[in-house]
């Protein structure tokens, strides 16, 4: 008889061991899998493909991590760990920035801010990222993509939250986002003193019409429509401090445009300018206004924005007691990433304002070959 004919016979105890090691790494969770298949097969219905097997810690976290609730662009979740804040990415150095562009390049903008909010009927502030690529001819598309970098400020150890990351993307022609609403940009009323200017939402007609003219600028933060309310009285420092704040979001300014700006906001009155540093230490010109204490930072060197410190508290309101506020410039869409809500509250009260003296709003800026 040949060898290849000849069959292994297997004792009793083989067999066992042999079909233990077959069997050893299939648990309970794989016989109700296969049972789902099997019922979800009886029906008609194609089951999923079988998930990667995880052990140990892992597997605890994908099964916490399928126990989720999304309700609006938030999902609650028992996890490790809530994700840390983002940090504005280095910028190129000044001479980098402030250089012509070549064709395929774009001027990138990053605003890191913090938006406020209730989760657990506790009062929160929650990380939102804004970025902007422009290119180098301001006239052609302009790109913005605001998402929530997962990051949650007020929420005690026991209490995590994960939220959804997917960005919200907005294209707009010459800086004209469909969200902005309808472009008033020198339109005229007989409510207005002057036509109406897009400081708000500035686009790239409005960046052109700056110039390094402080006087004339002084003129502008002080009487320009930015509103349709027109009443034609004077801005208050805070809203010449907001017009300013929006200007150098874009990137777009000019770096003689810039300190005219600053010069110009010093002259408005209720505002000072001064020396100081950032929270984390870099050096700054600051602007402030004495009606609201906000405050806005400057490189000293190159007039960039560097951070924004509003100095308020938030007091939540009860009636919205689940749900975080849009934020006041462009909210991502419910069901992708925008304003994170929770159904899951507590029976505890408000603890009052949350303090935010060391969240402030920070910037970066650079000069990319791509438009993100």
């Amino acid at each position: 008889m040949r060898e290849d004919n000849v069959r292994k016979i297997w004792s009793d105890a083989e067999l066992d061991a042999a079909l233990s090691d077959l069997h050893g790494d299939v648990g309970e969770d794989d016989g109700l899998a296969f049972a789902r298949a099997s019922l979800m097969a009886a029906a008609g219905v194609p089951a999923p493909p079988p998930e990667r097997r995880r052990s140990g810690t892992w597997r605890w976290i994908a099964v916490a991590a399928a126990v989720v609730t999304l309700v609006g662009g938030l999902a609650i979740v028992t996890s490790l760990r809530t994700p840390a804040p983002e940090q504005a990415r280095p910028a190129g150095t000044p001479l980098d920035i402030d250089r012509a562009l070549t064709p395929g390049e774009f001027h990138y903008a990053q605003k890191l801010t913090w938006l406020p909010g209730l989760l657990y009927n506790r009062p929160v502030m929650i990380q939102q990222s804004v970025e902007q690529w422009i290119p180098a001819d301001p006239t052609g598309v302009w790109h913005r993509r605001t998402r929530w970098t997962g990051a949650v400020r007020g929420l005690d150890e026991s209490s995590k939250v994960q939220v959804n990351l997917q960005p919200f993307d907005e294209y707009g022609p010459a800086g004209r986002f469909a969200s902005g609403g309808p472009d008033l940009g020198g339109q005229v009323s007989p409510r207005w003193n002057t036509p109406f200017q897009n400081w708000l939402t500035p686009d790239a007609d409005f960046v052109a019409s700056l110039t390094p003219d402080r006087a004339k600028l002084l003129e502008r933060l002080n009487f320009d429509t930015i509103d349709q309310s027109g009443s034609g009285k004077a801005h208050t420092p805070t809203q010449a401090l907001t017009m300013v704040r929006n200007a150098l979001e874009t990137g777009l300014v000019r770096k003689d445009v810039r300190f005219a700006l600053r010069d110009a906001f010093s002259d408005v009155s209720g505002a000072f300018v001064t020396p100081g540093h950032t929270l984390d230490g870099r050096p700054a010109t600051v602007l402030i206004t004495k009606d609201t204490d906000q405050r806005l930072f400057l490189d000293p060197t190159t007039a960039q924005l560097l951070a924004w410190d509003e100095h308020t508290g938030f007091t939540p309101t009860p009636d919205r007691s689940n749900e975080v506020p849009r934020s006041t410039t462009l909210p991502p869409p419910i069901g992708s990433s925008g304003p994170p809500t929770t159904t899951k509250t507590t029976p505890e009260s408000p603890a009052g304002p949350l303090p935010t003296k060391d969240l402030q709003t920070t910037y970066s800026f650079a000069i990319t070959r791509t438009s993100g």
